[in-house]
């Protein structure tokens, strides 16, 4: 049962990814309503730990962060809106605190960053601030977690930090912040300055779409996998990696000017890919 005041928590939790992240917000929204309650303070958590890095460049908070969750680990709840909201999931859904400490730690290699060597270790990054995020909600998307399901949740959340890198390319040189492989620069001849835009090389372009690739290779396996989730569940996924999907799509058709700008998919499209999803899971339903 809810009470009113863990009503309040939750309103809260909801009330920030509406004001932050309204493509995740509108496909999660459509869970089961206490799912989605519990998507919205795991949202809250994650968004506070980003911000403390990338918007107020405050890692002691995260490391603060860290200690409250090991007192929460241990049952003690610190009192706060989204604090008292995930302790409210915790007891609601089978979730696992590893991911949440994992997900910290990979926001304070953003502190003392480093470009990744390889592209092994972009997708160790990748998955420790995002595909840690997939193991998260694997619970609210699956019953019961399966090691497919976590693989596919995983690797959902790698694809989406990969789409975020090649979208925001730009925008985290100028932060001093380069993503791209080191030994994929190398091989392809592209130099950090390459970075600095306005218009990409040609060099540029072909590792863009090398790591293009690999999101969507993730995008289609998650795809061609979507019985495996809930069926309630089905529907957020596919919106979630149709609009990142479209992101890759928009830098396409942009002609990857994207170095001096932030590409992004309007809302009109946004409800073009949800009635596609829509339409996709009814015909899957009808062959099945």
């Amino acid at each position: 049962m809810i009470t009113a005041a863990i009503q309040k928590d939750l309103n809260w939790c909801e009330t920030l990814i509406q004001n932050n992240s309204s493509s995740f917000y509108r496909a999660f929204r459509k869970l089961p309503r206490e799912q989605a309650q519990a998507v919205f303070a795991i949202y809250a958590f994650c968004r506070i730990a980003d911000d403390a890095i990338d918007v107020d460049n405050n890692p002691e908070l995260v490391r603060a962060m860290a200690g409250k969750l090991l007192a929460f680990e241990a049952g003690e709840t610190p009192d706060e809106p989204m604090w008292r909201a995930l302790r409210w999931a915790f007891d609601s859904f089978p979730l696992q605190i590893r991911p949440f400490q994992e997900m910290l730690i990979g926001q304070l290699q953003d502190v003392d960053f480093q470009q990744p060597k390889s592209f092994n270790h972009l997708l160790d990054y990748c998955y420790l601030v995002a595909g840690t995020v997939g193991l998260m909600l694997c619970p609210l998307l699956a019953k019961p977690v399966t090691s497919e399901t976590e693989k596919l949740s995983v690797e959902l959340g790698i694809a989406m930090q990969l789409t975020n890198i090649l979208r925001d390319v730009g925008t985290d040189y100028r932060l001093n912040r380069i993503y791209l492989p080191e030994d994929l620069m190398i091989a392809l001849g592209v130099s950090p300055e390459d970075l600095a835009g306005p218009q990409p090389t040609p060099e540029l372009i072909r590792l863009w779409e090398h790591l293009a690739g690999e999101a969507e290779s993730r995008y289609r396996l998650i795809s061609a996998n979507l019985e495996l989730f809930d069926k309630t569940a089905r529907l957020p996924v596919l919106l979630s990696l149709l609009y990142y999907s479209k992101i890759i799509n928009r830098c396409r058709k942009a002609r990857y000017r994207l170095l001096d700008r932030r590409i992004y998919v309007p809302k009109w499209e946004k409800l073009l890919l949800f009635v596609s999803a829509n339409r996709q899971l009814l015909w899957a339903s009808f062959w099945r």
